[in-house]
């Protein structure tokens, strides 16, 4: 069984939950809305034989509370946690991996701390100011189809959870209780965050060329009708690099492909 330490870290207005496992070079995960460290598990345990990966639950997610539960969302500031978090466990360059609106926390990371970053892959990142017609309605209509069910999507995921998947000690209720909590930090605050954060794409390649870091935008190969790939494939036009495709779709992480995605991450970062 992996050894699994877990610490707090207190940061500006809030307390960040973190969990690190393995031994190697240090991987970071960031999580998308909606979710917390446990998105990471499958693969996190995968790859602890070779890193050491640390997981965390962003600031008004599961086991990170904040002073202000009304505080407006802003990339830069979950940005700033994750630098802090990073310079907390080591003074030397990680790697990183975004998903999602983590993909775009990441890619903020790297504009104001590229000194930390070895090699960033942000996976489907949300980058609307790179949609445009089809593409973006695809888009906005998926927020809102998250807005409006949202609570029942968490519901029919909690019905079909077996209970040998939980964790020892963990309840039906209290598992509930945090996933319906994310889900609705996600559609009141994130979202509209999201939604209107503008990436300096001009900054990020200056840090880039500033820098030793290097960013390998990602997508997954059952996500090519997705908005979020397209997102993906915009930035790869701006950076004047490829899509690194994953097994899966946009959490494939955390599906029956996570054996494969491990692998994939891996077979990634050995030649960075």
């Amino acid at each position: 069984m992996t050894v699994v330490q877990n610490g707090i870290l207190q940061v500006h207005e809030a307390s960040i939950y973190y969990e690190v496992r393995g031994k190697g070079p240090v991987l970071l995960f960031i999580h998308g809305g909606g979710g917390d460290a446990d998105k990471f598990l499958k693969v996190a345990n995968r790859l602890a034989d070779r890193y050491t990966v640390v997981t965390y639950d962003r600031r008004g997610h599961s086991r990170s509370d904040l002073a202000n539960r009304t505080e407006d969302y802003c990339v830069e500031t979950h940005s700033d946690d994750a630098h802090r978090l990073i310079a907390e466990l080591t003074d030397e360059p990680v790697y990183v991996f975004g998903s999602s609106s983590g993909a775009v926390i990441g890619i903020d990371l790297c504009i104001h701390h590229p000194e930390q970053i070895k090699l960033l892959i942000p996976h489907e990142p949300i980058l609307l100011q790179f949609l445009f017609g089809n593409e973006l309605k695809q888009a906005e209509q998926f927020m809102e189809n998250l807005k409006k069910n949202h609570r029942s999507e968490v519901i029919k995921l909690l019905s079909n959870l077996e209970m040998d998947a939980m964790e020892p000690g963990q309840s039906k209720d209290i598992l509930a209780e945090r996933l319906l909590g994310n889900s609705t930090y996600f559609v009141k605050h994130e979202i509209p965050g999201i939604l209107n954060y503008s990436l300096d794409i001009d900054g990020l390649k200056c840090a880039l060329k500033s820098s030793s870091m290097q960013i390998l935008p990602a997508a997954g190969s059952a996500s090519r009708d997705f908005f979020a790939y397209h997102c993906t494939v915009a930035l790869t036009e701006q950076l004047r690099t490829e899509v690194m495709e994953f097994p899966g779709h946009h959490v494939g992480y955390n599906t029956m492909h996570y054996k494969e995605f491990a692998e994939k991450l891996h077979n990634i970062l050995v030649n960075y």
